[in-house]
């Protein structure tokens, strides 16, 4: 299995990847329209709320990955055992992870919403969504972990598979809870939010079945005694490789509330051209972690030559798709945001969203390959300490001076975000380019 992975060509990996991202991408837009069909409000203050979402979820996100290429790296060094050992540990550490994230936000829904400056019926609707779909976290956390450790063993089709019945799943459940068949009552914003947490459940049942059967994953007792050999360096690369994505949704939280201070019209205009933005991304995600896979794999390999190729490689790739995608888009804006409102003057701002998108993506393609690659190697501590500190400053400075020093306001605070990634792209791509990367793996 591991000479299989190394040895394969990053299309094979990451088509599958691709579409599995593509897949999930679609469930928020299609939350999204559920809930425009409801009203835009209901729309607006749940769809406000995806970055502060964005921020568990990415953290969870990025302990499970790291923990992947642990067990990326045992495997490709031949250590089996190692590799078994890490994934017991990243399942049973995500699990506990995802609960407790439950535990933090159930209580604090209504400061949370609070804290993004939403009022009246979008923060009623916040509140609502956030206080259910909270119990589905722990869920979400296995889902993650386990399509992380199913791609290590270049197993992307299963992926693609589980994410395929998981979306059915979901928007079945949105049709039997927003309409009210089969006996249920008709819900508004608590049926989506059932129906997301109800589809993460059913998500990591099927994967699990993945891991156990065609992964053949088995946990032994001895395994748990074994964890503490291998927790260490977990921690030692899943803290930093958390730190950058949480750092980087709070970017997006404290640019969503400043989009709120610009008025209703201007938060509408970001959650509706956000969805389609997110088209841009579906490539270099999959791109990533398909490159990912293969650079963890060959640095416990220490192939290090081959490890670099496959960066530059993915690193081309995903900077031209993301530019091509996110120009289609832009193209076709006012024709795509008309299915979410008829609102003219949202329209109109969220079309200009979307062509200023067109910078932000090529630059956000190398940020998630490159970052993705560092994590892969163990270097993960240059993206969280550097990445952070740049986006807290340059990125931040950018944003609030064409915001609203300029007055571009919503156009601003995007081309701000734009800065952001090209600042963090540049200094990421100069730290692989040094090879220090190699002196951070785990073998």
């Amino acid at each position: 299995m591991t000479d299989k992975v190394k040895d394969r060509s990053l299309l094979s990996l990451s088509w599958p990847l691709i579409i599995t991202f593509g897949i999930g991408v679609f469930q928020p837009m299609m939350d999204s329209w559920f809930l425009s069909r409801t009203s835009e409000s209901a729309a607006a203050g749940v769809g406000a709320l995806m970055p502060v979402l964005g921020t568990i979820f990415m953290a969870i996100q990025a302990f499970s990955q790291a923990g992947a290429s642990i067990a990326s790296q045992y495997l490709g060094g031949n250590h089996g055992s190692h590799a078994r050992v890490t994934q017991t540990l990243v399942i049973v550490g995500s699990a506990l992870l995802g609960i407790a994230m439950t535990m933090l936000t159930y209580p604090s829904s209504g400061l949370i919403v609070n804290a993004m400056g939403l009022s009246g019926d979008t923060a009623k609707f916040g509140v609502k969504f956030l206080s259910i779909v909270c119990f589905g976290f722990g869920f979400r956390a296995l889902q993650t972990t386990l399509t992380a450790l199913i791609a290590t063993h270049g197993l992307t089709i299963w992926n693609l598979i589980g994410n395929a019945l998981t979306i059915a799943f979901n928007i079945l459940m949105n049709i039997l809870f927003l309409n009210g068949y089969c006996g249920f009552p008709k819900m508004g914003v608590e049926g989506v939010a059932l129906s997301t947490a109800l589809s993460w459940c059913f998500s990591s049942i099927i994967l699990w079945f993945v891991l156990r059967y065609k992964v053949r994953h088995k946990t032994r007792m001895q395994d748990i005694k074994r964890i503490r050999i291998i927790l260490p360096d977990w921690i030692r690369i899943g803290l930093p490789a958390a730190a950058e994505p949480v750092s980087f949704q709070l970017f997006q939280v404290f640019i969503t509330a400043m989009v709120v201070h610009l008025g209703t019209l201007a938060v509408t205009a970001r959650v509706f051209s956000a969805n389609f933005a997110m088209f841009a991304v579906i490539l270099g995600v999959g791109l990533g972690n398909g490159n990912q896979i293969l650079v963890a794999h060959l640095v416990g390999a220490h192939d290090y030559d081959k490890a670099n190729h496959r960066v530059w490689q993915s690193l081309a790739a995903s900077c031209t798709g993301a530019f091509i995608v996110a120009l289609i888009v832009a193209i076709l804006g006012k024709q795509l945001l008309s299915l979410y409102t008829n609102n003219a003057e949202v329209i109109a701002l969220g079309s200009a969203c979307l062509w200023c998108d067109v910078i932000l993506q090529p630059f956000k393609s190398a940020n998630i390959v490159l970052t993705a690659s560092l994590r892969a190697s163990g270097d993960s501590k240059f993206p969280a300490i550097f990445g952070s500190l740049m986006m807290w400053t340059l990125g931040t400075g950018t944003a609030l001076f064409l915001g609203f020093g300029l007055h571009l306001g919503i156009i601003g605070l995007w081309l701000g975000m734009a800065s952001d990634e090209f600042y963090r792209s540049i200094a990421n791509f100069l730290r692989w380019k040094s090879g220090k990367w190699k002196s951070a793996t785990v073998i």
